[in-house]
């Protein structure tokens, strides 16, 4: 009978792992944006019933002054699709948070303009 012994080599155990890291919060700064909402919309006609003038307003609703504000006004038939369509640049172009410009467009008095799409863009 023969026996074989064998010395096996001690590994030492895996060290323990790194703690996990601390968390911390910090409060990120305040949204500032310009954000526009579209006031009352008046429509008027020229002298000779030729010209629509479209007039409104545009208010920042939001928490930083806007710039490069422009007013994009679509006349549109019954069903949706745009007969004209005109932009404008409202009045002050620099609008403090809570405050509105006004803006005025021309269009022609096409029979076929049954309502209006007006939008604001800026920043």
């Amino acid at each position: 009978m023969l026996l074989l012994a064998s010395c096996a080599k001690k590994t030492p155990p895996a060290p323990p792992p790194p703690p996990p890291p601390t968390l911390t919060e910090t409060p990120l700064p305040e949204s500032r944006t310009a954000e526009f909402r579209i006031g009352p919309i008046k429509e008027s006609r020229s002298a000779d019933g030729t010209t629509i003038f479209i007039e409104g307003t545009v208010e920042n609703t939001g928490s930083r002054a806007s710039r490069d504000v422009h007013v994009q006004v679509d006349g549109l038939d019954a069903n949706g699709g745009q007969v004209a369509s005109a932009d404008a640049l409202p009045t002050p172009q620099e609008i403090a948070p809570g405050t509105v410009a006004t803006f005025v467009v021309r269009l022609p008095n096409d029979r076929a303009i049954r309502t209006y799409h007006v939008e604001a863009i800026g920043r």
